[in-house]
């Protein structure tokens, strides 16, 4: 089974750091908060923990925004029949669901002071009564919880319980919006659309040339969900390919740049690794040298700067014969 497609890294910062922590604390029992910007990826995220951890049951992803208190308390810990006008039957909650698995609470910021007290014994007991019954029941769940809002802000204003923070916060992973991960795209977009053409049962069509850099200088406020979203509409717009700027409305819509002081640095090395590489021919070994770098350290600035310096070599005019070498030392 293969990651979802928001969590691919090329394995630069800081998306690399996160994952790395992801694999560490997935097959632990720890309570895990996933932190950051709405559309960053926080369920998918939850989906590779609960992938990784190894629980027999399934994920339980619930939205504490999306019902009424009331409701609330009855999705979450079920209820009995009779309990209240309407309760016909017996009926379990989403805790009682995901045993031997993993219960998500999306925007658990959203829970009521009441639920989150009802919610913190349930960490601490690992047990859970439904509305209306008399006796509790022991629960094996994992708890993940995910938030775009500062918690630790909330809990210091009083709208969020200090003890129950704690208690979530076995690990703590944030995940980072695409803002900090423009360098990515060439290496995000290609397998993204790899992945979405899996998914739907189709051939993943081919991406122009220059594409991912013209997406990766969007603003992209809603992260990976508007970009994944935006990438599922090209491909129903490109049929078998490929995919290409005129796809995405986006594109012809984007303002003028306005290059921050990271960006301008970025685009000056950017030009000058491949002025430096093309006066040498593309000889990586020369170009290192006189740029005062290692190999390995040239390999890894052109990975985070997203240049592909095989095409890069072709559209130089380096396509002569030479032989051009992988980061490894193969040709």
């Amino acid at each position: 089974m293969t990651p979802t497609p928001g969590i691919l890294t090329d394995g630069t910062e800081p998306m690399a750091s996160v994952l790395k922590e992801l694999a560490q604390v997935a097959g632990s029992r720890l309570p895990v908060l996933l932190c950051g910007p709405s559309g960053s990826g926080k369920e998918l995220a939850a989906r590779e923990l609960h992938r990784l951890s190894g629980r027999s049951g399934p994920l339980v992803p619930v939205n504490c925004s999306a019902f009424a208190e009331s409701l609330m308390e009855s999705e979450l810990f079920g209820h009995v029949k009779g309990a209240y006008t309407g309760a016909l039957r017996d009926r379990r909650g989403a805790i009682e669901s995901a045993q031997d698995g993993t219960l998500f609470l999306d925007e658990v910021a959203d829970l009521s002071p009441r639920l989150q007290s009802m919610f913190l014994r349930v960490l601490q007991e690992r047990e859970v009564r439904r509305v209306g019954a008399e006796r509790c029941l022991r629960v094996d769940v994992r708890f993940l919880a995910a938030s775009h809002r500062p918690l630790e802000a909330m809990a210091q204003a009083g709208a969020f319980r200090h003890d129950l923070l704690y208690r979530l916060q076995g690990a703590v992973l944030t995940l980072p919006g695409l803002a900090a991960r423009r360098h990515e795209f060439p290496f995000l977009v290609p397998r993204m659309v790899a992945r979405l053409a899996e998914e739907s049962g189709r051939p993943a069509p081919a991406v122009q040339a220059g594409l991912a850099q013209a997406l990766g200088r969007l603003p992209w406020p809603g992260n990976v969900r508007q970009l994944l979203h935006a990438l599922e509409r090209a491909m129903l717009r490109c049929g078998v390919g490929p995919l290409e700027a005129r796809h995405f409305p986006e594109l012809a819509q984007a303002p003028p740049p306005q290059r921050t002081w990271v960006e301008a640095t970025r685009a000056f090395q950017r030009r000058l690794l491949l002025e430096t590489l093309a006066r040498h021919r593309f000889q990586v070994a020369e170009a290192a040298r006189e740029l005062g770098l290692a190999r390995p350290a040239l390999y890894a600035a052109a990975r985070r700067l997203g240049l592909d310096l095989a095409a890069e070599r072709e559209r130089g005019g380096g396509g002569d014969g030479l032989t051009f070498p992988s980061p490894e030392g193969k040709v």
